[in-house]
């Protein structure tokens, strides 16, 4: 990614009291408000199957009242995409 395209990106509302967008931040990228720990690596070791607790183990400044909210909304956004009944 550009620094340009990470100067750009914004985060939703849901998440405003979690994660952060600046382009004093990381070059723009989005991160826990807690760190600078770029909410693309949580969801990056998600997808390619490392388990939570190695995933705390590796970030123990992040907590599952950080990580949960944005694991929740990943999903919910792929399931609105896909069509596919939201869950709760």
């Amino acid at each position: 990614m550009k620094l340009e395209e990470a100067a750009q990106m914004t985060v939703h509302e849901e998440l405003s009291n979690i994660l952060r967008s600046g382009p004093e931040i990381m070059g723009g990228a989005i991160c826990f408000t807690s760190n600078r720990i770029p909410v693309v690596m949580q969801l990056d070791d998600v997808a390619a199957g490392v388990p939570m607790d190695k995933f705390y183990d590796r970030y123990p400044s992040l907590t599952p009242g950080v990580v949960v909210p944005v694991l929740r909304w990943d999903n919910h956004q792929a399931r609105k995409a896909m069509g596919l009944e939201l869950v709760a």
